[in-house]
């Protein structure tokens, strides 16, 4: 009897450990006193999600002798491994979607288009505890340092209802990211 009475309390302890590891906040996002993001530290160290060319916003048809930006998506690693082991986003999650002219003249000259100049990003932070809508958008400008913060796009706007009606899984929009298109069944 206290064997089973034993096992029961073991039980009862790894699913309150698995429910509190699913609802963990990795605590990576960092917030001013004033409640604006502070761009993180080593984005250089992001998991490359995706990548495009010429899908920017707004109704402009794609001109092909000038694509536009490309367009490149990365993870926070502590965010993409949890959701390895997980297959789900832990509050606090972030993707960085930094915007890049580009250039078709490159040395030595080379068929296509590269990657130019840093424009700007864009930070989605997934985040059902911190955020009424689940997630926030923050824009940085291309020289942002971790000192640089940003206010929250308004609740309502565009970002929120497009990855919401648009993105195929928890508002993201893995369908274009190779690297957990399959995790997410796309």
């Amino acid at each position: 009897m206290k064997l089973i009475n034993r096992i029961s309390q073991v039980s009862v302890l790894l699913v309150l450990a698995s429910v509190l590891s699913a609802q963990t906040n990795l605590g990576i996002a960092r917030y001013s006193d004033s409640d604006q993001l502070l761009f993180p530290e080593r984005t250089d160290m992001w998991v490359h999600m995706g990548s495009s060319l010429g899908s920017e916003y707004g109704n402009e048809p794609f001109d092909p002798s000038n694509p536009g930006a490309i367009g490149v998506v990365q993870m926070e690693p502590t965010a993409y491994q949890y959701f390895l082991d997980n297959h789900e986003y832990a509050a606090g999650t972030m993707y960085l979607l930094s915007f890049y002219g580009s250039e078709a003249e490159s040395d030595p000259q080379l068929p296509g288009f590269v990657q130019g100049p840093l424009n700007a990003q864009e930070i989605h932070v997934i985040d059902r505890n911190r955020f009424s809508e689940g997630r926030g958008f923050f824009l940085f400008p291309a020289d942002a340092t971790t000192v640089t913060g940003s206010d929250k796009i308004p609740n309502g706007s565009t970002c929120v209802e497009c990855h919401m009606a648009e993105a195929e899984y928890n508002g993201t929009f893995s369908q274009f990211y190779p690297t957990i298109r399959e995790i997410t069944g796309n």
